[in-house]
């Protein structure tokens, strides 16, 4: 199975006009630190070597680089562009199209829903198992455009669910503290069994590329499972870490502003 190199161009020109355009934006980012701008930058970056090259070319045949795309796309790289807040900054943004493009989308009812954190929990993990154990999970692995667009499913499923549980965007739904926290802890279950079950199965999930033996497929699979476990949860925690930190950054000015009020009366 070949990768058109369609796909190539394709995420090459996306990615080239999202780093640009962010670029461009050099008032909307005036308020953006340059820690969460540079995770933006380190986002779109690994993408690109992801989704522009060898390793997607690789990864249709291969199928523990395909499980680093599904880790690398999913939880490492949704989150790095949401915390570079790219919707503040389209909000804030020079060009009247896409200020009113944005608050045109961010104000539709479905769009809204999506981001719940609910909904978002429920998207992430229903594409986390489908993308693994459903005939998705074959078709991604055996049709080349079918693993591009499950590429993409990654992406948007993982920015869906981070939103919800990170600053640095305008919310549509508040979303406690502790929420997040809890919502990121009970995210890493399911990643990690996800893994599991792939590391200790005996069958393989998917169509094996000719002359490719069955022995070789089952260990590529227990490599990306074992792939999958491991740095899921070491992923995992570092967010789980840095929501955390906002939750208790938070409730130090809530504390502050009490007393405040307090010294006032």
């Amino acid at each position: 199975m070949k990768l058109n190199p369609i796909w190539d161009l394709l995420f090459a020109l996306v990615l080239l006009g999202a780093a640009f355009w962010y670029l461009s934006e050099r008032e909307a980012r005036k308020s953006i630190s340059r820690l969460r701008q540079l995770a933006f930058f380190g986002g779109l970056t690994l993408t690109f070597i992801l989704l522009v090259g060898p390793v997607p070319h690789a990864a249709v045949r291969t199928f523990w680089i395909h499980m680093i795309q599904h880790i690398g796309l999913m939880m490492l790289i949704s989150p790095l562009l949401v915390l570079g807040a790219p919707i503040t900054v389209a909000v804030r943004s020079k060009h009247v199209a896409v200020q009113g493009f944005i608050r045109k989308v961010g104000g539709n009812t479905l769009i809204r829903v999506l981001f719940k954190p609910q909904v978002g929990f429920g998207i992430f993990l229903l594409v986390l198992i489908g993308t693994h154990f459903s005939p998705l999970a074959n078709w991604g692995m055996t049709n080349p455009n079918g693993h591009c667009l499950e590429l993409i499913l990654f992406l948007v499923g993982g920015f869906i669910y981070y939103y919800s549980v990170m600053e640095g965007n305008p919310h549509p739904f508040f979303v406690p503290y502790s929420s997040r926290v809890i919502s990121l802890f009970a995210m890493m279950l399911p990643e990690t069994m996800v893994g599991f079950f792939l590391y200790s199965g005996n069958r393989v999930l998917h169509s094996l590329p000719a002359q490719t033996t069955m022995q070789m497929g089952i260990a590529d699979q227990h490599r990306g499972g074992a792939i999958m476990w491991a740095m899921g949860m070491l992923i995992d925690t570092i967010w789980i870490v840095l929501a955390a930190k906002d939750w208790f950054a938070n409730e130090k000015l809530i504390a502050e502003a009490d007393d405040e009020l307090a010294a006032d009366a």
